[in-house]
């Protein structure tokens, strides 16, 4: 019988504390999910509850987009119960065990909706009292809820004699352990350490039992530790929100949030005030990250880029953080199948990890990388001027990859990636600062000066200063980051080192891209010759040759604006670009064709607003179609297997397919390790999925569970809810403690009768997973291409 707690069906358990549990419960008659958090205190009080009920009434009342809302309350079995609205994703704390120390910027970003939330209940009348990052939900968009307003868990004082405490001692506040003083500045207080912990990556107070936090946070003022470097002013504001003295602290958490949004976006005149340079980088990067765009784009390009060196851990890392962006999957695959890729063994590819084993891991992660500066680079108001800087950096990246395969030279992808940040300072000015660079561009044709120079006018900063500061910061390593100088004037001298070689390549391509832009034949003529001439010690291609590399690079860019809906048509660069590939011969190839394709084969769009795709295949919402998927991977593996292959590549393409095709949550591998008589989980895809996978370890040997049925037996089970009575006896505790999934597919993997591997597949939501039988049948086959590969690798 499915248990209750009053109208609400019990459907598994989200998180346990010492005195509440949170449970995942549905509505019957809203038909919704609901999450149930009950209370049981170590003695009943039936006048305890009756004051919880009124405050959670006046809880209730608060709407505000950053705050959980308590949908119902009431009393089951002398305990009190809350409804609150589900919300899926995980807390804070568990976000910050997973990440550790965030950047200031990160921290400080998460915690102002935080404050805002605060602020409204403080408008209210209602305290917090138990602010907290476990009390801190963050949704599958990232946004912060904050939950139990006002309705704070009771902690039993050091001295059982002595009055309770309400709340949780690591972040109480000193006059309420003092003086049992509640008020605004409680929370202030609270959301102080929660800024402290976000920082140092730890609590700010710990000790080995509550007398000793109480007495540090009542006697100690708080200071990062010496490890955590924070610049002045977010120390100042830290500490301000940290004082002992309550007087002496923010008064309000809306005084807070404002010196937080200081922090963020300083007055104008903040940059002339600063000494130097880095001020001006760090008013200027202020700046951006005020813009919700900027941190996603920071953090998306940064993880790339922390990807670990070991080919093994990259593939499957660099996968993983690919396909949580459905769209850039999307666009990511099409590229890869492109006319561009076909010689590079494209063509054919279904899943991100063979491209990475096709291509290489640096194509791939460039080719990421720059869907994402395009996604990301997206602004109605300015979208032409963004348009023509896009196409222009992604021109020189190919001519300076292109150029460089031509005199057989190494290190191509990195030519591609230093060529396309050479302007990366110009597209982020653009997108980020409109208005200063239509100054930019003002300043240039009054005085007549170089860009570099009417950007110092104007930002106090050159775009290749900007450039250089923002792909540090998102971690490019130094040698890329290097080759963004640009060249000195004069003859160009034959580069020594890696690192001369790629900033040659990059200045050479930039500078094509330059000579393109021109108006007039005339003046292309007249530019190409000087560049020519001034690139005539490194560069041994003639000019025909140097046409006919253009004219291929034009073509490859077009392919890829294509696939990104970025309609060439509409830009004067693409014009200009269609001038030059004709210019000096190659007429023949460029002419318009009356197909209704411009003359690189590009469909013509006629959407005169913006730089957004409107591709209905880039949406969430997209019906995939799952047989076209598992095919498309069966062949993938087919063709891998043909062609020579690594066991774990195989397996993370088998795997990476049902991911893709199915909309499973998680998909893990599973692989025996004979020594122990045990399964092992190895790795997988999904949200946490190699967490997930590191708390799969169950033994061959006999148990009375499901997972011991499916491995002895060989045969596929589906589990649609692990709460069903008929099954619930036969889910083992070490899976029901570490994933949160109720349904789930196990596929085992079985050799002359003994399994030697098993594929777990999973949804968070009962019934969740529905397998039609043609499905089925292709799900298999790609487990028997799994067995068949371990045969073979073994």
């Amino acid at each position: 019988m499915t248990r209750r707690i009053g109208r609400f069906e019990v459907r598994g358990e989200l998180g346990r504390g010492a005195q509440s549990t949170v449970y995942l419960g549905f509505d019957p008659q809203l038909q919704r999910e609901i999450a149930i958090k009950t209370l049981h205190f170590g003695r009943s009080d039936p006048a305890q509850n009756r004051v919880l009920l009124d405050e959670a009434r006046m809880v209730g009342k608060l709407r505000h987009p950053n705050i959980v809302p308590i949908f119902e309350a009431g009393e089951e079995g002398g305990d009190l119960y809350l409804v609150f609205e589900y919300v899926p994703g995980k807390n804070l704390a568990e976000f910050l065990r997973d990440s550790g120390a965030l950047s200031p910027v990160k921290a400080v970003t998460l915690l102002r909706p935080i404050l805002d939330a605060v602020a409204h209940a403080h408008a209210m009348g209602i305290i917090h009292r138990d602010l907290k990052p476990s009390n801190i939900l963050l949704d599958e968009n990232g946004m912060a809820r904050v939950m139990d307003f006002g309705i704070a868990a009771r902690v039993d004082a050091p001295d059982a004699g002595k009055e309770e405490y309400t709340g949780t001692p690591a972040y109480m506040a000193p006059e309420y352990i003092d003086k049992r003083e509640i008020s605004e500045r409680s929370d202030v207080f609270a959301a102080g350490l929660i800024l402290f912990e976000m920082l140092a990556g730890r609590r700010a107070v710990e000790g080995s039992n509550i007398y000793q936090v109480m007495h540090r946070i009542a006697s100690e003022d708080q200071r990062l530790p010496g490890s955590v470097t924070v610049d002045e002013r977010l120390g100042s504001i830290l500490y301000k929100a940290l004082a002992r003295d309550p007087q002496v602290r923010y008064q309000t958490a809306v005084q807070l949030a404002e010196a937080l949004d200081n922090y963020l976006s300083p007055e104008d005149d903040a940059a002339a005030s600063g000494e130097g340079k880095q001020s001006t980088i760090d008013f200027l990067l202020r700046r951006m990250r005020h813009k919700s765009d900027f941190p996603a784009l920071s953090e998306s390009v940064s993880a790339i880029n922390k990807i670990a060196n070991s080919e093994t851990e990259s593939i499957n890392k660099l996968s993983n953080s690919i396909l949580k962006d459905f769209a850039l999957t999307n666009k990511l695959l099409r590229l890869v199948n492109s006319a561009y890729f076909r010689p590079a063994g494209g063509g054919s590819i279904s899943t991100v990890s063979r491209a990475v084993i096709v291509l290489g891991f640096e194509a791939v992660r460039n080719i990421a990388i720059t869907v994402l500066l395009f996604e990301h680079l997206q602004n109605k108001a300015n979208a032409n001027q963004l348009k023509e800087d896009f196409l222009r950096a992604n021109l020189a990246g190919i001519l300076a990859k292109d150029i460089s395969a031509a005199a057989q030279m190494r290190d191509l992808e990195q030519t591609f990636i230093c060529s396309l940040f050479h302007s990366l300072g110009r597209l982020l000015s653009q997108f980020y600062f409109p208005e200063e660079s239509d100054e930019i561009r003002r300043v240039i044709a009054q005085k007549n000066c170089s860009e570099d120079n009417a950007a110092l006018q104007v930002l106090g900063i050159s775009f290749e200063d900007m450039g250089i500061a923002i792909a540090r910061q998102w971690g490019f390593p130094p040698l890329i980051v290097g080759t963004l100088r640009k060249l000195p004037s004069g003859l160009v001298k034959k580069p020594v080192t890696q690192e001369d070689r790629l900033r040659v390549l990059s200045g050479f391509s930039n500078e094509l891209c330059d000579v393109i832009a021109q108006a007039t034949p005339e003046a292309r003529d007249r530019e190409m010759k000087k560049a020519m001439a001034r690139f005539a010690d490194v560069m041994s291609l003639d000019q025909q040759e140097l046409q006919q590399t253009v004219q291929r690079a034009v073509e490859e860019v077009a392919d890829f604006a294509r696939i990104i809906h970025l309609n060439m048509q509409q830009t004067t660069f693409g014009k200009q670009m269609q001038l030059f590939a004709r210019h000096g011969g190659q007429e023949s190839a460029a002419v318009d064709r009356q197909d209704g394709t411009d003359f690189m084969g590009q469909t013509i769009l006629h959407d005169n607003s913006s730089l957004a795709t409107g591709d209905p295949e880039d949406t969430g919402a997209q019906t995939i179609d799952a047989q076209d998927i598992l095919t498309a991977g069966i062949q993938d593996i087919s063709n891998t297997l043909v062609d020579g292959f690594k066991l774990n590549d195989i397996l993370r393409i088998i795997l990476e397919t049902m991911y893709r095709a199915m909309g499973f949550k998680r998909v893990v591998l599973c692989i025996r390790d004979a020594k122990a008589g045990c399964m092992q989980g190895r790795f997988g895809f999904g949200p946490e999925a190699n967490e997930v996978a590191k708390a799969f370890r169950f033994p061959l040997s006999f148990t009375p569970d499901i997972f011991h049925a499916a491995t002895s037996k060989g045969v596929d089970i589906l589990i649609s809810d692990i709460n069903d009575p008929k099954i619930a006896e036969r889910i083992p505790d070490w899976y029901r403690k570490a994933v949160p999934a109720h349904s789930f597919v196990l596929f085992p993997l079985n050799i002359k009768g003994a399994p030697v591997a098993l594929i777990y597949a999973d949804r968070d939501e009962p019934g969740g997973i529905s397998i039609p039988e043609k499905e089925l049948s292709l799900l298999r086959t790609l487990r028997n291409q799994a067995v068949l590969a371990i045969k073979q690798g073994s």
